[in-house]
């Protein structure tokens, strides 16, 4: 588990910036977020987590980074790196208990468990896949090795990875192919099969 300590916490380092105290904020004020928590991680290379709990709406990690690039809060200039999203779940906003530094840590440890040791995506269906599944699992950073079930994806979700891959790539894959490549760079490699026969047919 990576120990977090929030901004103004006694009982570790204090955050370098109230860069962390001004991103909760805005984030907080968008209309996708119900709740939002933003930390630093103890030791270096600082990273800052922001954990949010979607309100009614769709909630999109990559509306949220465009959301904090326009109120100019992440970027070199502002010294402030961009944070890690782990999105908590949609009634949690109502829980305190897990949005103690705690229970922030332990959303942070569960999320963790689930992932494979990241590698990032080096081709272009690798990354359109990561992008997908970023959007569907609400996930942040997805990697090679990630496994779409085991990050929490299900039949429904899949059903939609079709969709997405039938509107953006222009290519229909069996739902069988989804399930039986559900690690990231295996489903790209399947992907790539299939529009492979389909321009040599």
């Amino acid at each position: 588990m990576i120990p977090l300590v929030r901004p103004g916490d006694a009982s570790g380092p204090q955050c370098e910036r109230t860069g962390p105290g001004m991103i909760e904020r805005a984030l907080q004020d968008h209309p996708s977020v119900a709740r939002a928590a933003v930390c630093a991680t103890v030791g270096e290379p600082r990273r800052l987590i922001a954990f949010v709990a979607p309100s009614g709406e769709a909630l999109s990690l990559r509306r949220l980074r465009e959301h904090l690039a326009a109120a100019r809060l992440v970027s070199d200039r502002a010294g402030t790196p961009e944070p890690e999203f782990v999105t908590m779940a949609a009634k949690s906003h109502d829980a305190d208990d897990a949005w103690t530094t705690e229970g922030l840590a332990q959303a942070l440890d569960d999320l963790t468990r689930r992932r494979a040791p990241y590698v990032p995506p080096d081709d272009p269906t690798q990354r359109h896949l990561a992008d997908v599944w970023e959007d569907l699992l609400m996930i942040d950073g997805i990697g090679l090795h990630d496994d779409f079930f085991s990050l929490g994806g299900h039949s429904l979700l899949a059903v939609r990875v079709r969709m997405r891959l039938q509107r953006d790539l222009g290519v229909e894959v069996s739902p069988e192919l989804l399930f039986e490549n559900s690690v990231l760079r295996d489903q790209a490699d399947a992907v790539d099969r299939v529009r492979l026969d389909l321009g040599a047919s």
